[in-house]
């Protein structure tokens, strides 16, 4: 097929059939086009959306340009969650462990940074020596073994789906929602998982701003599952400030030990609590919530974090003396200039100024700074005074530190009246 009457029906508003959107996708995954010449088919999906079928083709197409993992040799349920992101979501740091401790196999391919979200694979390359590029084998072993394993995308699962997923960062065209089911389904199917939990964030700190457009994702995704074989629930939470006080790289890794040791913040704990009984509810098993509480209270999630990083060649014992493990060098605090409480957090602008922290480019290079982050003491509905610290920044560039300081601050709104923190759950 010729690539520029694909693109070019797409750009019109006409819908592609099944053979033409597997066509420019194989194209685009062996490089025969390039991105300059996919990047007008990506902005016309954005633009016009897609119907149903051009959708399940999209997945598909993605699917069939790698490998498909089997584990229905596994007599206990293969399983996994997606977020759709925000700021300090370690959720998956948490969540994967217990639902290992509670009999279920869970492999899961997890992504950066996108946009003003921060990426699982970031925070775990975070930990000493922990590994995010394995060999499917070794993947596949290690949920076999060990309960749960978190890679990045390999050059054998989805490799369309990672080259489009960059290009989608760099062309503006990160919030669709048939390109983020593409994304996102195809690499969970593609996983051999039964069951997949959803969290989609909805908020000023979320890609999806209105629970109405969540919900529009929510069903889309629902739709695939179901086209796929794979039991799909969604859950919508709220982004409209971080979730946890801890939001960076190492220092979410440090929030997340301590969620597993019983000290987690309410909002983290809701929200895992919800996600992983959903899954373990799926699963046939009963009492979910008190399998929650047992695999946190005997120490048996914890032990599960410490083997996933154990076997990814990561030190777990550095999971427990945090404070010699990459100090910052500088630290600027973040001071209320009134007496009140915080009414609104702009947490998308705040997710770009934890970023600034984190990840920085050097002659094209990514590099991530495991020390970068930033840490709460107040958030929305919280009583802040004139001249007390809000929130503190850290990190290894002293101007980066102070430029995102200001920035925080000037995210922060400060009103008279107290204001109720919104709900986690929606």
């Amino acid at each position: 097929m010729i690539i520029d009457d694909i693109v070019r029906t797409k750009t019109d508003g006409i819908e592609n059939s099944p053979a033409e959107i597997e066509a420019i996708i194989t194209a685009y995954s062996v490089g025969s086009i390039n991105d300059s010449e996919l990047t007008p088919w990506l902005k016309a999906v954005y633009r016009y959306g897609m119907s149903d079928e051009e959708t399940f083709a999209l997945v598909n197409a993605m699917i069939e340009s790698g490998e498909r993992l089997d584990f229905s040799h596994l007599s206990n349920r293969v399983v996994d969650k997606h977020s759709t992101g925000g700021v300090g979501d370690k959720v998956s740091l948490v969540l994967t462990p217990i639902l290992a401790a509670c009999g279920a196999a869970v492999p899961m391919i997890a992504g950066r940074s996108l946009g003003h979200t921060g990426g699982t694979l970031d925070k775990l390359e975070s930990i000493p020596g922990y590994k995010v590029d394995l060999p499917l084998p070794q993947f596949q072993d290690i949920v076999e073994k060990v309960g749960l394993s978190i890679i990045g995308q390999t050059k054998e699962i989805c490799p369309a789906d990672k080259k489009i997923y960059s290009l989608r960062d760099k062309t503006n065209t990160i919030v669709s929602i048939p390109l983020i089911c593409g994304s996102i389904m195809s690499k969970k199917i593609a996983e051999g998982v039964n069951a997949l939990a959803m969290n989609i964030t909805i908020g000023n700190g979320a890609f999806m701003k209105s629970l109405d457009e969540g919900k529009g994702l929510g069903e889309k995704l629902k739709l695939v599952g179901e086209k796929f074989g794979i039991k799909t629930s969604v859950v919508y939470s709220t982004m409209d400030q971080p979730l946890g006080r801890k939001a960076g790289l190492w220092n979410e890794v440090q929030e997340a030990v301590a969620c597993l040791k019983g000290e987690g913040e309410k909002d983290v704990m809701e929200l895992v609590t919800q996600l992983a009984t959903t899954l373990l509810r799926d699963n046939d098993s009963s009492a979910p919530e008190k399998k929650v509480k047992e695999a946190i209270e005997s120490g048996a999630a914890l032990q599960k974090l410490e083997a996933l990083v154990e076997s990814h060649e990561g030190d777990a014992s550095l999971l427990h003396s945090s404070k010699n493990v990459h100090p910052p060098r500088y630290e600027q605090q973040v001071v209320a200039d009134r007496t009140g409480f915080i009414a609104d957090m702009d947490t998308e602008f705040i997710g770009r100024s934890v970023n600034l922290l984190t990840i920085f480019e050097d002659g094209g290079t990514r590099h991530l700074d495991p020390s970068g982050g930033v840490r709460f003491e107040k958030k929305v509905g919280d009583e802040v005074r004139d001249g007390k610290t809000m929130a503190i920044c850290f990190g290894s560039n002293q101007d980066r530190v102070e430029l995102s300081a200001r920035r925080i601050y000037s995210a922060v709104v400060i009103s008279d009246t107290p204001k109720e923190p919104p709900p986690v759950i929606l």
